[in-house]
C-alpha cells in the first residue's frame, strides 16, 4: 500500500513530537523509518536534522499537530480487545492508521535489538563487534535519545581503548566512527553537548573526515568550549578548505 512513496508522519518521542519518514527498502522488501526532525513541546520549537533538504518549516509544524488532532491517534485502546480499537474510517486519513501499525511493528523490532545491545554492552563489552554501526543505527533512526545517551556513556570508553590500541584500523565502511557519530548526534539532541563532543572526538580518532570534524566543532561550540572549537577548526583547515561558517567562528573567537 505504501510501497513506492515516502510518507511523513508525527509521533510523540523522548523530547517532543518526532517527525518520521517512511522509506521503502526494495532490497529487503520492507519499510525503514527515520526521524528527520523534532518539535519540542510545549514551546513548539522545530529542530530539523536535515536542513539541507530545505523542508517547509510551517508544513513540519502542521505535521506535528496531527498527532494531537486526529481522533484515531489520540484514542486509548488495549491490544487484547477489539472493542476499543481505533477505526481507520474514524480518522482524518483512513490509511494513516495502517502506517502507524507498520511503524509500531518496526519500532518494537528495533527496540528489542537496542535492548540486546545494551545488555551486551553491560555484560560482555569485549564481545562487541567491530562493525557496530548496524547495531546503533536503529537507536539513531528511531531517535531514542535516552537510550543513546546511556549507550554513549558506556561505549565511548570502550571504543576509545580499541582505537588507541596499536594497529587499530576501522573497517572499510568506517563502522566504529559512524556509530560514534550517530551517538554524538543523539547526545546533542538530548542536550548533552559534552558527551556529544566525546563521541565526535572519538569518531575523529577512528577516522577523520569533514563531517565528523564539523560535528565536533558544533558540540564544542554548544558546550561553550572555545579552545576546543578552535583546535578542531585548526585541524579541519590543515586538511580541507575552511568553509565560510567555520571561518566566521575563528574570526569571532575571543583573543
Amino acid at each position: 500500500m505504501f510501497d513506492t512513496e515516502q510518507t511523513d508522519f508525527a509521533i510523540v518521542g523522548d523530547r517532543g513530537i518526532d517527525l518520521f519518514t517512511r522509506i521503502h527498502d526494495t532490497g529487503q522488501n520492507r519499510a525503514r523509518y527515520r526521524c528527520f526532525a523534532t518539535v519540542s513541546t510545549p514551546d513548539l520549537t522545530l529542530l530539523d536534522f536535515e536542513p539541507h533538504i530545505a523542508r517547509d518549516p510551517q508544513a513540519l509544524l502542521a505535521l506535528a499537530e496531527t498527532v494531537k488532532s486526529d481522533p484515531q491517534l489520540c484514542q486509548t485502546f488495549t491490544l487484547g480487545s477489539t472493542r476499543d480499537w481505533p477505526r481507520a474510517r474514524a480518522g482524518q486519513s483512513p490509511l494513516r492508521i495502517l502506517l502507524y501499525l507498520d511503524f509500531f511493528r518496526a519500532w518494537q523490532v528495533a527496540d528489542m535489538a537496542a535492548a540486546r545491545l545494551e545488555e551486551q554492552v553491560q555484560n560482555a563489552p569485549d564481545s562487541l563487534p567491530a562493525q557496530i554501526a548496524g547495531a546503533v543505527a536503529p537507536v539513531y533512526d528511531f531517535n531514542r535519545l535516552d537510550r543513546g545517551v546511556r549507550l554513549a556513556k558506556t561505549l565511548v570508553p570502550i571504543f576509545r581503548r580499541r582505537i588507541e590500541a596499536p594497529g587499530f584500523v576501522d573497517d572499510s565502511a568506517g563502522s566504529t566512527g559512524y556509530a560514534l557519530r550517530m551517538l554524538g548526534d543523539l547526545c546533542l539532541r538530548a542536550g548533552e553537548p559534552g558527551l556529544a563532543l566525546s563521541c565526535f572526538e572519538t569518531a575523529v580518532a577512528a577516522g577523520d573526515n569533514p563531517h565528523r570534524r564539523r560535528k565536533a566543532i558544533e558540540a564544542a561550540n554548544t558546550a561553550g568550549l572555545p579552545n576546543r572549537v578552535q583546535a578542531h577548526i585548526a585541524a579541519f583547515s590543515r586538511r580541507w578548505p575552511l568553509p565560510a561558517d567555520l571561518a566566521a567562528l575563528t574570526e569571532s573567537s575571543p583573543e
